[in-house]
């Protein structure tokens, strides 16, 4: 698939989602190429990220990472009732459209987060949002 094909039907699946937190960030889509000789690494996502070597980086499972999103508590807002089925297919998307996909989260108070898997050609996308917790 085509990365602006891609482009596409991952901002559709993510059009007016926000991920929330104490802030609520839209997401944006993110690719970069494989890395030529090194093996892909939490400090790879730092390193795209421009945030100096050596930051903590927790990886989780998509499912996990938007389990709030997709579950949302019975007491919760009726949008986030009505955003949860189009958080599942946004699961599903990332999942049907890249491989092996992982959520990678750059810790510190402003988090940058990375939903990211393999492209059919061995290069990485998927989308990047922000999470904030004090």
């Amino acid at each position: 698939m085509e990365i602006e094909e891609l482009k596409k039907e991952l901002m559709q699946a993510s059009e007016g989602l926000l991920m929330q937190s104490e802030t609520d960030a839209p997401f944006e889509f993110y690719y970069h190429e494989k890395p030529e000789s090194e093996p892909f690494t939490e400090d790879t996502i730092v390193e795209w990220d421009g945030k100096p070597g050596g930051a903590k980086v927790e990886i989780v499972a998509v499912e996990e990472f938007l389990k709030n999103m997709t579950h949302p508590d019975s007491d919760a807002a009726q949008e986030q009732h009505e955003n949860a089925e189009r958080f599942r297919l946004l699961q599903v998307k990332l999942k049907e459209l890249l491989q092996d996909v992982k959520v990678f989260k750059i810790s510190q108070v402003s988090m940058p987060v990375y939903l990211i898997g393999k492209t059919e050609n061995g290069d990485y996308a998927g989308l990047k949002t922000l999470v904030v917790e004090t």
